[in-house]
């Protein structure tokens, strides 16, 4: 009896998911464990590993294809087994569900609550579908020019056969697909349809001003603007950010420290301590995690009937990608050392960015730090993550001017700002987290113990 692949859930925020590479074709014969697609979240690009074994008898996700969970994405089985009895029985067994729109989403839905979980997200854009490319030198056809009534006919664009990565092109350019002739099979439009009806749609000119010219009279050349599809950890991103915006009434404390004294322990650790390289931002993941110890009201969520303090501290730490963030977390963070955390921060940064975190590395977190003292930024306030009570920004580490002992001298010194929800966290409690911060970081030798 064949049996239907479904979209799975790859992590505790994923609502939807995209088919970004199949590793597998149909007639193929499958394994059970055998990676037979790549899947792309709201936190990454994450290899799918089939659960079942036998002949792939349909692909029925397109590669960029928006999905929801639970889709039908394939169906195995043997020869002869009735793939669309197959399918009939899943989508009669699946509860409905609404269309998944490849449209960036709109304020109204982006303000619903998410599972609460890690930020980010980025993940990768989604891999175009595998249509044919356009013959060299021919050019398709210009689209017919069209009235508005069809335009937002949505029942007669709904009717035009065409890929999902055509259809959402199309939606975005402005162009209906009833005026694009296709090029696939049995007239479906695709991808390189629509991209030779944008080339060959003249524009309409509202007038012609004069040209611009600079200081030697030559032209300036106009540069057309570029396109960049939402990637899932883009949408989720931006859905969770309008989340915080909207749902977190968030304050700001800013504290001044003095790194002098933790510059050169950090050095003489890193001389002492072979095969490790301690960062500033190791040795400020420790002293944050040791003041959340001391400070559990920061180390806490908002629910409806009560504020959760959690009894673990899970740091989340944010790593900037080309298209995004993401958060890997480190778990039980106040009862690791400083080699620890520090071994364990760059193994986890170096995965992020090869897009190889797994689900459970990318979530629970209970307070993040987030670091852009390497981009030589002083100062910053950042949103706190739906679920978390504070948020940690740090700026660079800078020489200062300051008096001590009455005298004017130059001391490395460093500022944070606590972003915090004021419905878990009051401006006390939060002074008092960033006072505890200032006297580990300021007395750092318990911080290499």
């Amino acid at each position: 009896m064949a049996t239907v692949v479904e979209l799975p859930r790859l992590s505790d925020t994923m609502e939807e998911g995209v088919v970004a590479r199949w590793r597998i074709k149909e007639g193929d014969q499958v394994k059970r464990g055998q990676v037979i697609a790549e899947i792309e979240t709201d936190k990454a690009t994450m290899e799918f590993e089939s659960f079942d074994r036998g002949r792939v008898l349909k692909l029925v996700a397109e590669e960029g294809q928006v999905l929801p969970l639970g889709a039908p994405i394939a169906v195995l089985g043997a020869e002869g087994d009735d793939v669309e009895a197959a399918l009939a029985a899943a989508n009669k067994a699946a509860p409905a569900a609404p269309a998944v729109s490849a449209d960036p989403p709109e304020a109204s839905s982006l303000g619903t609550p998410a599972p609460v979980a890690a930020a980010a997200p980025p993940s990768n854009v989604a891999a175009p579908s595998a249509s044919p490319a356009p013959v060299v030198g021919s050019s398709p056809p210009a689209p017919a020019v069209t009235s508005a009534a069809e335009l937002t006919d949505e029942g007669a664009q709904s009717r035009v056969p065409a890929s999902p990565v055509a259809r959402r092109l199309a939606r975005e350019r402005g162009l209906p697909l009833t005026s694009i002739p296709g090029s696939g099979p049995n007239g479906r439009v695709i991808k390189a349809d629509v991209e030779g009806a944008v080339l060959s749609t003249p524009s309409v000119p509202v007038g012609t001003p004069a040209a611009e010219v600079d200081e030697h009279g030559r032209p300036f050349v106009a540069r057309p603007a570029t396109t960049v599809a939402h990637s899932q950890m883009r949408r989720t991103i931006a859905k969770r950010m309008l989340q915080s915006q909207q749902q977190v009434p968030h304050f700001y404390l800013t504290i001044e420290i003095d790194m002098e004294r933790a510059s050169k322990l950090r050095g003489e650790f890193n001389v002492a301590v072979k095969g490790t390289k301690a960062s500033f931002n190791d040795l400020l993941l420790v002293a944050a995690a040791r003041s959340l110890r001391e400070n559990p009201r920061v180390n806490a969520s908002f629910t409806d009937g009560a504020i959760v303090e959690h009894g673990d501290i899970v740091l989340g730490f944010a790593v900037a990608l080309e298209d995004g963030l993401v958060v890997p977390v480190v778990k039980y963070a106040d009862q690791k050392t400083l080699r620890q955390i520090s071994m364990e921060v760059r193994e986890l940064g170096k995965r992020a960015k090869q897009r190889q975190l797994r689900p459970e590395e990318m979530t629970g977190s209970t307070f993040t730090v987030s670091n852009l003292g390497m981009f030589g930024i002083s100062e910053f306030a950042a949103m706190v993550n739906p679920g978390e009570g504070a948020i940690l920004a740090v700026g660079a580490v800078e020489p200062s001017a300051v008096v001590v002992d009455g005298e004017l001298t130059v001391r490395r010194r460093m500022r944070a700002t606590l972003s915090c929800d004021h419905k878990v966290v009051d401006g006390a409690v939060g002074a008092q987290f960033l006072a505890t911060l200032r006297d580990y970081l300021e007395e750092p030798m318990r911080l290499f113990t």
